[in-house]
Formats: structure tokens, sequence, C-alpha cells
């Protein structure tokens, strides 16, 4: 059995089984499956044996944990949204003078700082949107 018919037999004996709807994705895979096998062919070599498989899972292993080690803070989409706690200053939003409600200007529903519903009315000096209800509990 020559050195192809090896490299063949061992890809398709672990073959990654995941179908894709793109063209190039069985191309990927295979490219993959080979890399593992000739990586595995050399760390027989350098280390001594170790089934094709369990070579397999601790690549798969160290990938995983090398995801998990990242910061969890730092996955998924960055927020970019300032929480209106933030925005608005202490100071103006405790002063209790010249806080009354009025519709949004644009006539668009803002979130309300408090409950986080829809609402289209806002405070016209703190510029955020509020229900009636909220304005005690948001000035107080």
């Amino acid at each position: 059995m020559g050195g192809v018919d090896k490299l063949d037999w061992n890809v398709q004996k672990y073959r990654i089984k995941i179908r894709g709807k793109k063209w190039y994705f069985p191309i990927f895979t295979n490219a993959v499956d080979v890399a593992l096998v000739n990586a595995h062919t050399i760390y027989c070599i350098a280390n001594g044996k170790m089934p094709l498989l369990n070579f397999r899972r601790e690549v798969a292993r160290f990938y995983l944990n090398l995801h998990s080690m990242s910061d969890p803070k730092n996955c998924g989409r960055p927020s970019y949204s300032v929480s209106s706690q933030k925005r608005v200053p202490e100071d103006v939003r405790k002063n209790p003078q010249g806080h009354y409600l009025e519709r949004t200007l644009d006539g668009k529903q803002r979130k309300c700082a408090v409950c986080k519903k829809n609402v289209r009315k806002q405070c016209v000096k703190c510029d955020v949107g509020l229900h009636v209800e909220c304005v005690i509990p948001w000035h107080s």
C-alpha cells in the first residue's frame, strides 16, 4: 500500500461529516482532514504512536480551550449604546426645575429610561424618553 493510499484511507476513516451548501466547503473540509492526517504522521514520528482519533480529539480540545480562555466579556457583538443613567448627569437629572414632558420632535418612539418600553414622550431637560408614570422615579 503506497503513501497516497494510506493517506486516503486515513482521511476517509474519520472524515468531517458536515455538509455545506457552498461549492468550496467539501474542498475546505478535505484540506483540513489531509492536514490533520499529515500532522498526525509527523507527531507519531516525533513523539511515538497515538491513534488518529485521539490525535484529532486532542487538536479539537486544544482549539476549544484556546477560545474558552479568552475574555468572555469581549464575546458577541459590541454594545454601542450608552445607558441613560450615564448620558444624563446626576445634578441635571435631580434638579427639580425645568423638567416637563413633550412629544418627541420627530414623532418616533424612544425607550423609556425607567421601564424600557416604547414611548413617544421625552423630558425636555434630560432628553430621555419617559412615561408619565416614570417621571417621578426617574427624577428622584
